[in-house]
């Protein structure tokens, strides 16, 4: 943690209270209203999980804040793809496409290289899959017709 989100004084998230459940008045509840009750507490529960999931995401940007601040940015390719996307959507540019230039930016050469001939493979091997596959297709439907 940095030193700016040590001295943060939020309080830590709670989850929201969850809903309270009727009295018992001496007659069951019809199965509509455990139904709502139940379909009650699952949305608080999901909405505490979310509320606690937003502040930690929350705090983790501001620790990233905190340290661009001062000088020390986190590293690799994800953190400079991250970068990138963002410097291109404030320019109004497609941050999708400064990201993937930004990540392929910052690889080593021997990863830009085994990356480059896995996408020539993958292209070179994805029309015979698809004949494999036209060809199972076919048999199947032979057979099927045959058998039925």
């Amino acid at each position: 943690m940095t030193a700016a989100a040590a001295v943060d004084d939020r309080p830590a998230p709670q989850a929201p209270a969850l809903a309270e459940a009727p009295q018992p008045t001496g007659e069951m509840p019809s199965a509509g209203d455990r139904l709502k009750q139940l379909a009650i507490a699952a949305l608080d529960k999901l909405a505490g999980a979310a509320v606690v999931k937003v502040e930690e995401l929350s705090d983790k940007l501001g620790d990233m804040a905190a340290d661009a601040v001062s000088g020390n940015m986190p590293t690799g390719v994800g953190a400079n793809a991250l970068m990138k996307g963002v410097l291109a959507k404030m320019e109004g540019k497609n941050p999708v496409i400064a990201a993937l230039k930004g990540a392929f930016g910052a690889m080593s050469t021997s990863t830009k290289i085994w990356l480059s001939l896995a996408l020539i493979l993958l292209a070179v091997l994805s029309p015979v899959a698809l004949l494999v596959l036209a060809l199972v297709l076919l048999v199947a439907a032979i057979v099927g017709a045959v058998k039925g």
